[in-house]
């Protein structure tokens, strides 16, 4: 199952690549340096652009208004703390730990939580597209996902060793 996981991310956003295009939402698709994605484009729509990884990803969470993204404790710690919202989709697989890293954000009202098996193209239109389209929403979102984060983390944690140290 766990191989499954992430080819069904990619096509349920990617089976959405022409309804983004004619919404005029252009997508930036890291879809695993493991995985290979070909997106049609639409003439004179917003790109649609797959990558297999993002080396910059400050720059991508910079540009970014919404991100579709697994919950992993990192994904939710960095989204949280740049207050970019956030459309979780939880592994199937473990102990339902992605379910309860992305919770906290999603109680706030920064971010939304779809399961892996509920994940569809269709899905992805009816419920991501409207929102990555909906300014007031999204501004509501990013304000509940940057309170759930923890903006000045490295510097506590320097400070912390630093105390250490001067011991």
């Amino acid at each position: 199952m766990a191989r499954r996981a992430p080819k069904k991310l990619n096509n349920a956003v990617s089976n959405a690549a022409a309804a983004f295009a004619r919404a005029g939402v252009s997508v930036l698709h890291a879809h695993g340096p493991k995985n290979s994605l070909v997106v049609q484009q639409v003439p004179g729509a917003p790109p649609y652009v797959a990558v297999p990884y993002v080396e910059r990803m400050d720059l991508a969470y910079a540009a970014a208004d919404l991100m579709l993204c697994r919950s992993g404790a990192m994904t939710v710690a960095e989204v949280s703390a740049v207050g970019l919202p956030a459309v979780f989709v939880p592994l199937p697989h473990g102990n339902g730990e992605q379910s309860l890293n992305a919770l906290p954000i999603v109680e706030a009202g920064g971010g939304l939580l779809i399961p892996d098996e509920e994940l569809t193209p269709e899905r992805v239109v009816e419920e991501v597209l409207p929102l990555a389209g909906d300014r007031t929403r999204l501004a509501v979102m990013s304000n509940a996902a940057r309170s759930g984060g923890h903006r000045v983390a490295a510097d506590v944690l320097a400070q912390m060793v630093l105390s250490v140290v001067n011991k």
